[in-house]
């Protein structure tokens, strides 16, 4: 973030009819100090006037490529003034302009001459808002994977009642949890993780019955994959090891792919020393058949005999490097969080509940050795994986605090 009094945002407003929620956003930014320029698209103006937010944004609304009445290059100077750059809502016609690389109006042109560090540090937030068939339709999807590779976070959409009448995927996310989103964004600059080294494990592991049938679980992979992204977003240097996902890698951040959790093992312990802070997110499966079948099982009945798979934790709490450790437990049950918390040496450990699966929200609880544990709200993974992030840095500064004590 460049050196200013109050942070700039520049946000996107397209023809969606969740539209006049970007009212709201414009209120909750200027509340928190924050200097808001709006760029409109032409169907944006067919649901909300442009006099709306210019009246809240306190600057006049940026409506056209080639202004009659202004100085400068407004697609080009708008993304260099940002700090933070916001589309929402965000129409599947923006979100399908941008992963084709057309730009026939100013937003849409503005958003490719968005500079690399703003979106290396994901600050470029699209928060998508449609009918549910439109988000779920193959060329929506896609377009968002094309997003996240390039660089693009995306926040959003929730499940619930959409405007059209019907219920599912696409509703637009409440204002106030998109600007949290952002707000956290932002505040990751003073964290001081620059260059910190950084291992995130993602995603799930899958161990074979045979080459066609496996034993795994159902994690997408989301919440390891915003983890990674916000480290990155703090300056951190971030090594992620992902097992099978089902949502894009994120771009620009090393990662090997892997499969078993012996892979996932393997690599762990390989980047254990080059490590500052270890998040381990993946959902490891905790069982694999004793015996893996080389050609596919065709019998009616199949009676498998299974073994505990590594203990990736376990192993890393016996080895002589100790970074920042923080695990996850997928468990309502406080007390089986806390266990693994200490029999495993973590330095905090995440507990949430089995409903959090492939879900765009958390219900965090955090555990460290010492204290009660803390409830956290309903927050958004994105949201989440921010918050984690400062904890980390907590983490991490008290312990070489407690370093250089010993040391003197």
């Amino acid at each position: 973030m460049s050196n200013k009094t109050h942070p700039h945002l520049v946000l996107g407003v397209t023809g969606s009819i969740a539209a006049y929620k970007a009212l709201e956003l414009v209120r909750l930014f200027r509340k928190s100090d924050w200097e808001v320029q709006v760029v409109m698209t032409r169907n944006a103006r067919k649901f909300v006037t442009a006099e709306s937010f210019a009246v809240l944004s306190g600057r006049p609304v940026a409506l056209e490529l080639f202004p009659k009445h202004k100085t400068g290059i407004p697609h080009i100077d708008l993304p260099m003034w940002a700090d933070l750059i916001l589309v929402a809502p965000a129409s599947a016609n923006i979100l399908g302009k941008i992963a084709s690389g057309i730009a026939d109006d100013l937003l849409s042109t503005m958003l490719l001459a968005v500079p690399a560090d703003i979106l290396k540090r994901g600050r470029a937030i699209l928060a998508p808002g449609m009918n549910v068939n439109m988000w779920q339709n193959p060329s929506v999807q896609q377009n968002i994977g094309r997003l996240i590779k390039m660089g693009y976070a995306i926040v959003g959409p929730a499940q619930g009642e959409l405007a059209c009448g019907t219920s599912g995927t696409g509703r637009f996310l409440e204002p106030r949890a998109i600007f949290q989103v952002c707000q956290a964004l932002l505040e990751q600059t003073s964290l001081g993780l620059n260059g910190i080294r950084v291992l995130v494990t993602a995603g799930r592991t899958e161990e074979p019955i045979d080459p066609v049938r496996l034993i795994t679980n159902r994690s997408s992979g989301r919440m390891g994959l915003a983890i990674a992204r916000a480290f990155a977003a703090a300056g951190a240097s971030v090594y992620l090891i992902a097992g099978p996902v089902s949502v894009p890698l994120p771009a620009g951040i090393k990662t090997v792919r892997v499969r078993t959790t012996e892979e996932m093992l393997k690599q762990v312990l390989a980047r254990l020393e080059q490590t500052d802070i270890l998040v381990m997110c993946a959902a490891v499966v905790d069982f694999r058949p004793t015996r893996t079948a080389k050609k596919k099982q065709h019998q009616k009945s199949l009676r498998l005999e299974l073994k505990r798979t590594p203990d990736i934790l376990k192993q890393v709490s016996t080895t002589s490097h100790r970074p920042i450790c923080i695990g996850f437990s997928l468990d309502p049950s406080l007390t089986n969080a806390r266990t693994k918390l200490l029999n495993k040496k973590l330095d905090l450990v995440v507990a949430n509940d089995y409903s959090t699966i492939d879900a765009e929200y958390i219900k965090p609880t955090l555990i460290r050795p010492k204290g009660k544990p803390r409830r956290l709200p309903e927050m958004t993974k994105e949201l989440f994986a921010s918050k984690l992030v400062a904890e980390a840095a907590k983490l991490l500064s008290s312990k070489m605090e407690s370093e250089d004590g010993r040391t003197v």
